[in-house]
């Protein structure tokens, strides 16, 4: 069966999932379609990536030149969030890899100001280096430039931290069974192109889209919305009342956590912070109390 899944359309797979007479033989078409996906040669890679930049020969002996030479390569690890391959099981492992990356792995970060950060010694060192070949003056001392390139270190390093701090605590094996719990309802509540046009809710031009395009959307997205309600009930705010409410806004603790976020007092910090944080002002408060009194 996984041979001939592997020849299929998306939208094929689908159809005969609905169309099969017994819970078995779905069964068994599911089974089958998960094992082309993880089977996929497209499987997730962590890869090192290098910042780096080559110094004029005449430069490394400067004073300014000694300061940069420690940062003209520095490293940081990704994942590869993009294939070539258009199968639908190559798209559909990509999302699952990605989604991982983005809400799981603490050991990748992405975000655009840790990149910012890191960026900064290359681009202070061409600075320079133009700034000496257009003959204006550099700005910067030794001492300072020393302090500000171990300081964009530092804060990309404590951004980094904060980061790894807001993503959610799952193996790949235990993810691997959720990803296909949220496969199978995809599977269930698959609805055809041609029924959405039918009832003129979607109408597409067949030259520049076809059913299989929609399929592999349909379950990218789907489970981009099921991992943003596993985030919430992650967090414990998965409930009724919120999710009617779409202006229900979250907000991120310092620890990490996720909460709603409250607009008339601004909270900065989740249930458990805030009782923490009350416990160590009372304790302040107690020990200044004995203080005084002694």
């Amino acid at each position: 069966m996984i041979n001939s899944i592997q020849n299929y359309y998306m939208y094929e797979i689908l159809e005969d999932y609905h169309t099969a007479e017994t819970l078995q033989e779905q069964n068994e078409i599911f089974s089958s379609f998960c094992s082309v996906i993880w089977n996929c040669p497209n499987n997730r890679k962590i890869i090192k990536k290098n910042i780096t930049f080559c110094m004029k020969p005449e430069l490394l002996s400067t004073k300014i030149g000694k300061v940069f030479m420690p940062y003209t390569s520095i490293s940081y690890l990704v994942c590869p969030s993009i294939t070539q391959n258009t199968d639908f099981a190559y798209l559909i492992r990509q999302k699952v890899n990605n989604i991982y990356t983005n809400l799981f792995d603490t050991k990748i970060c992405m975000h655009k100001d840790y990149l910012n950060l890191l960026h900064i010694p290359k681009q202070l060192y061409f600075q320079w280096e133009a700034s000496l070949l257009l003959k204006n003056n550099w700005s910067l001392t030794p001492e300072e430039l020393t302090y500000t390139l171990e300081h964009a270190m530092k804060q990309a390093a404590t951004l980094k931290e904060t980061l790894s701090k807001q993503k959610m605590k799952l193996d790949w094996k235990q993810y691997q069974k959720i990803v296909e719990k949220f496969f199978q309802k995809l599977f269930h509540n698959y609805i055809s192109l041609d029924e959405y046009q039918d009832n003129s809710v979607l109408v597409l031009e067949t030259g520049t889209w076809h059913e299989d395009n929609f399929c592999i959307s349909y379950f990218c997205n789907g489970l981009n919305g099921y991992f943003k309600n596993y985030q919430k009930k992650y967090y414990g705010l998965y409930n009724v009342n919120s999710n009617r409410n779409r202006n229900t806004l979250y907000a991120r603790c310092l620890c990490g956590n996720l909460f709603l976020q409250n607009k008339q007092r601004n909270r900065k910090l989740c249930d458990n912070c805030r009782k923490q944080a009350k416990l160590e002002k009372y304790k302040r408060y107690n020990q200044k109390r004995k203080d005084h009194i002694y």
